[in-house]
């Protein structure tokens, strides 16, 4: 309950609040670092079903413009990842910073790959380098407030799954 309540948080927060902003480059991705800190403290299997319906949330949710499931797929991917990753739970946080800020990077390629590959026409190469930064530099810094926050709710509220967080 608590996954689903912290990942319809972060699909709001993106899709409302963050592009009111205007930052420069991408909006940070926020569901994607959420992702991963649920992976974190979840495992594999929980990060990546919850990557799963993070990122049809965001496909489904206006003004998506993308081919259906693309969001869905990376972000299974990274959830998967976070879990894999996550194993060792005494990782400082800078790894898990440089971890998230890699992450977050992986998903705007591979979503800008395969939608490439299956032709959507949205798709424009001449702004991805750009993105990458800007990625780069929001997933670490998200990573620092919410993988914490993350972790701590779920040792406060998530019923244990075997691992420590």
């Amino acid at each position: 309950m608590l996954a689903v309540a912290l990942t319809v948080t972060a699909v709001l927060l993106q899709l409302t609040v963050l592009p009111l902003l205007h930052l420069p480059g991408a909006v940070p991705n926020v569901v994607t670092v959420t992702v991963i800190a649920i992976g974190l403290c979840a495992g594999s299997v929980r990060g990546a079903i919850v990557g799963f319906l993070a990122g049809m949330l965001i496909d489904l949710a206006p003004p998506s413009i993308a081919t259906l499931g693309i969001t869905a797929l990376v972000l299974v991917l990274a959830g998967f990842a976070a879990g894999l990753f996550g194993q060792d739970p005494d990782r400082p946080l800078f790894l898990i910073c440089g971890f998230s800020s890699l992450t977050c990077a992986f998903t705007v390629l591979a979503g800008t790959l395969v939608a490439g590959i299956v032709g959507d026409p949205h798709v424009t190469w001449s702004r991805v380098p750009g993105i990458l930064v800007s990625e780069l530099i929001y997933g670490a810094l998200l990573a620092v407030a919410i993988v914490p926050l993350v972790t701590w709710l779920w040792v406060r509220v998530a019923p244990p799954t075997g691992r420590k967080p």
